[in-house]
Formats: C-alpha cells, structure tokens, sequence
C-alpha cells in the first residue's frame, strides 16, 4: 500500500498531465474509478493496456508495481474529490 507521499506525487503527476478539477468534472461515467482499477491490476512497465481503460492510449503508463498502486490510489483521490464538488 503507498504511503501518503507517494500518493501526494502521483497526484502531483497526474494534474500535471492534465486530470484537472475542470476536466475531472466532465468525467461522469466513472472514468476515473475504471483508470484506478486498471492501475491496480497492472503488474509492472510492460503490462498492457485494459481494454477498459478509460482515456487516450498514449495516457496509459504503468510502472513499477509500488508506483501503480501509488496511481490507483491517486485515481480514486480525484473521484473522491469530483464527487465532493458535485455535491
């Protein structure tokens, strides 16, 4: 499980690349929970992409298994935070 740093910078990561609160918000068909999921069940850099993954090809980049669960979690921190603003 990551530790709250490694998930502070996979978040830092993943705005940078553009899953900001704007373009989060459009995200209403649980997009974000399905590229949180596919993060979990990748094993390694080489592991393919879902066919569920939810975004553009390019997007997906799976890395090391700590650095994967890291992401997951930062995945689900952006829907947990989506679904506070449209509350």
């Amino acid at each position: 499980m990551p530790d709250q740093a490694e998930i502070d910078a996979a978040l830092t990561r993943l705005r940078a690349e553009g899953y900001t609160d704007a373009a989060n918000d459009q995200q209403l068909y649980g997009e974000l929970t399905r590229a949180a999921a596919c993060y979990e069940a990748a094993d390694g850099p080489e592991s393919p992409m879902p066919r569920h993954w939810p975004f553009a090809t390019d997007a997906w980049a799976p890395g090391a298994p700590a650095t994967n669960a890291a992401t997951a979690a930062a995945f689900r921190v952006l829907d947990a935070e989506r679904l506070a603003r449209a509350s």
